[in-house]
């Protein structure tokens, strides 16, 4: 992780430095960035420079906090709480939850009205025990799927990753079919619209690049992107009342959560 998040900054940097000499945009462009950070125990720190923080709410004692492995100067969010699944009647649910929503969500949608080439993603890393293997968890959302409706989504329903992408009226999903997240190991997933009908996934080792499964591709006949709302990272929603099949939320670890543009 540390290795890879010098290269990352120093690729980074080496594109500002390009654009700021020749005046022409960046290769891309990172709109958030939050690299494990916090400056207050309810908020995250984006390191984009756009200081677009991230604020933690949560339910029932659920907490996001940052973290970091012993041997290591890397850190990281962590998501409290385990698997919740709704008890029975007449009981009421009482799981741990917490999400974090950015400052300003609107400037996460990519150039041109929508139509524009953007990437999100995140490195996650899940414990055993911790999780529920058939459950459902959201990593980082902008807008919800429905007619009408704009939504940019990574998660790891069933701790198989996938992206979706959807303009109001059409949707791209995409799996890494026959793939589930190893236990207690960093796993970075990048979903990207390459162009106007390009779509993919890639699963990595944030440490190397390596690929842990093959790319995803498809091609589609996609519209503007412009979700409303605020978008979300570790839930779709909290709500004291509802177990993890309504919320679906994370269990576990997260670092280098981002969305850029081309």
């Amino acid at each position: 992780m540390k290795k890879s998040r010098l290269f990352a900054a120093a690729a980074f940097g080496a594109a500002i430095a390009v654009s700021m000499a020749s005046g022409a945009q960046a290769v891309f462009y990172y709109e958030v960035r939050y690299q494990g950070t916090m400056s207050s125990a309810t908020t995250v720190t984006d390191t984009s420079g756009n200081l677009d923080d991230g604020t933690v709410a949560s339910n029932n004692g659920g907490s996001v906090t940052s973290v970091i492995d012993a041997g290591t100067t890397n850190p990281y969010l962590h998501f409290s709480g385990n698997a919740c699944a709704a008890p029975p009647p007449p009981a009421s649910p009482s799981c741990e939850q917490s999400k974090i929503t950015p400052a300003v969500s609107s400037t996460l949608v990519p150039n041109s009205s929508g139509a524009g080439t953007f990437a999100f993603g995140a490195s996650v890393r899940i414990h055993s025990g911790v999780v529920n293997p058939t459950a459902g968890m959201n990593v980082f959302q902008y807008g919800f799927f429905g007619a009408g409706a704009s939504q940019w989504k990574v998660q790891v329903d069933k701790l198989t990753p996938s992206c979706r992408w959807a303009d109001g009226t059409n949707e791209v999903l995409l799996k890494a079919s026959g793939y589930t997240l190893p236990d207690n190991t960093w796993v970075k997933m990048k979903c990207s619209r390459l162009s106007a009908t390009s779509f993919e996934l890639r699963v990595t080792d944030p440490a190397t690049g390596t690929l842990l499964t093959p790319v995803v591709t498809t091609t589609a006949t996609m519209g503007a992107i412009v979700p409303t709302g605020a978008a979300t990272i570790g839930a779709k929603s909290i709500n004291a009342a509802k177990d993890d099949s309504v919320t679906d939320q994370f269990r576990g670890d997260m670092d280098d959560i981002f969305f850029h543009r081309d």
